[in-house]
């Protein structure tokens, strides 16, 4: 039986997508959407984050607060959570915005939005942390 050069193709493109889904996924970040006002519970640490965007027009204050639920002792010190909000859809990328205000040993944060758009909320834990994060926009 004799493979038409087009079936050939059609094979060759299948398997090459079939072993590239997997790296193309790990490069994918799910990030949660949220809508104001929105309390979110998650388990987070190692070497992860996870993500939240949110929506916000400008002159709008957003304001988020992180508590986190203590584990147990452990010899590395008490696990802890926090988070950073950035106008990067890339964790890497930009780092924290350069507006707003920290308070309550950097548990809650609050910032007049200068400029619509969406920003996104990372948040990790050291060593791991079960967490609540509130968000709200007004």
């Amino acid at each position: 039986m004799r493979m038409t050069l087009q079936r050939a193709s059609w094979l060759l493109v299948a398997l090459a997508t079939l072993s590239l889904a997997p790296n193309l996924a790990l490069g994918q970040e799910h990030r949660r959407r949220l809508q104001s006002p929105a309390t979110v519970r998650g388990l987070v640490g190692g070497e992860s984050h996870d993500s939240y965007v949110i929506r916000a027009r400008q002159g709008q204050i957003m304001t988020v607060q992180i508590s986190w639920r203590r584990e147990h002792d452990t010899d590395l010190g008490d696990n802890r959570a926090e988070f950073f909000v950035s106008e990067s859809p890339d964790f890497n990328g930009d780092g924290p915005v350069k507006f707003g205000k920290e308070s309550d040993q950097g548990k809650r944060w609050s910032g007049k939005i200068p400029k619509t758009g969406n920003y996104y909320i990372y948040v990790n834990a050291h060593p791991t942390a079960h967490y609540t994060l509130r968000v709200t926009v007004r």
